[in-house]
């Protein structure tokens, strides 16, 4: 009665300045416009109700045209989980994302985790389309962090990647195949190494905006044959190409966000095909590489490769010639390196040291941009999973 009481004294106010009618003229007016007012909104909202449907059909055809926010409901608490191989990334010390799934059933939805406050805390929020069955294994899709709020989705089999500017609120799709040139990678970007057989490595750019294109100077290079490779971004802003052809090892550097690139002799048996393992960079002056075989050695460059200190000499041999070791480089420049047997025999060596020594045996950890990820069991790798600052406190990551 509310309105009616509303509507009856907007009326009289409106009325005041006529000749007085009846007071059953005025409640009958009163009736009539807050029915019209009635059937006017439940029209509007059905023609909402309407244009919502459409816009769900259009979507589901055309997936790479809408960007509407997903209509999931928000999972039961305890349901989203991390993935068996864990896809984490640190924006900065405050802003990370991880990869989730929740698998109610045989098909499980995949989720983007955002947290804010350096772990503490996680949102999930459901990937649009993204489903699998329950017990796969192994990569379901890439995260790539281009910010505090930004992450794309790259998956193998999909010719689009999912984007997203918002945290995952919201996602539209992009095409993965790079378009044209940049002569540099922008601010917010993401470079990759490309590869092809018979030909020169290529770098392929993940823009800000969601797509991609090819740097139009990448390093010249004979064909990539003997090992993985990629671009690593250091601390200061240089970029890194690592990789061999069949003749040799290579590594290379720009600083200037790849318009130039300069060579970086590499010592030792490091220079031979398929020996290196790296590199590991540190604020981009301090270099690592490490050698697994035929010699388990670490080299340390803080000048481009104009000299380079062997810090590997106290280093256990590996008698079957087959077993590698890991490296991690801490936020001060300080190299750690794992080693077996299990557990794993950890060793150290600061920026000011010229060799490693061995400080003990804990599972592996590695850095996830701005934090650090350390698994657990003898290798590091089951769950729980535990976030890291300073890698001295470890606390679980739980969504």
């Amino acid at each position: 009665m509310h309105d009616v009481e509303r509507l009856l004294r907007d009326e009289l106010r409106r009325r005041s300045q006529l000749p007085p009618p009846s007071a059953a003229a005025v409640v009958t007016a009163v009736h009539g416009l807050r029915r019209r007012r009635r059937i006017t909104g439940v029209a509007a909202v059905c023609a909402v109700a309407v244009l919502a449907t459409v816009a769900g059909t259009v979507a589901t055809l055309r997936p790479t045209a809408g960007s509407a926010p997903p209509a999931f409901p928000p999972p039961p608490p305890g349901t989203v989980s991390m993935l068996a191989e864990p896809e984490v990334h640190f924006a900065d010390a405050d802003h990370g994302f991880a990869l989730a799934q929740a698998c109610p059933a045989d098909v499980c939805q995949l989720y983007l985790a955002q947290t804010v406050d350096g772990g503490a805390s996680w949102q999930p929020r459901p990937v649009p389309g993204a489903t699998f069955p329950s017990g796969r294994r192994g990569s379901l899709a890439t995260l790539r962090v281009l910010g505090a709020t930004t992450v794309a989705l790259d998956t193998f089999e999909s010719p689009t990647r999912r984007f997203t500017t918002d945290g995952g609120r919201t996602w539209t799709e992009q095409p993965v195949q790079p378009r044209g040139t940049v002569p540099e990678i922008p601010e917010g970007g993401l470079a990759e190494v490309r590869s092809e057989p018979g030909k020169p490595i290529g770098i392929v750019v993940l823009l800000p905006d969601g797509t991609s294109s090819t740097l139009a100077t990448p390093p010249v290079t004979r064909p990539l044959t003997s090992m993985w490779s990629n671009v690593l971004r250091a601390d200061d802003g240089s970029d890194w190409v690592y990789g061999g052809d069949d003749t040799r090892t290579w590594l290379w550097v720009s600083r200037d966000r790849g318009r130039t690139w300069r060579e970086v002799p590499l010592p030792g048996d490091a220079a031979l095909p398929g020996n290196g393992q790296g590199p590991e960079i540190a604020h981009g002056r301090i270099v690592y590489v490490v050698e697994s075989y035929p010699k388990r050695r670490v080299w340390r460059s803080v000048d481009d490769g104009a000299h380079w200190a062997d810090l590997g000499r106290d280093l256990p041999p590996d008698p079957g010639g087959d077993i590698g070791l890991g490296a991690v480089v801490a936020f001060d420049g300080t190299l750690f390196v794992f080693g077996p047997p299990l557990p794993v025999t950890v060793y150290r060596a600061m920026p000011s040291e010229d060799r490693l020594g061995r400080v003990g045996d804990v599972p592996p950890w590695q850095r996830v941009g701005a934090r650090y990820l350390q698994g657990s069991g003898p290798k590091g790798t089951e769950q729980p999973f535990r976030l890291s600052a300073d890698g001295l406190t470890w606390t679980e990551l739980r969504l």
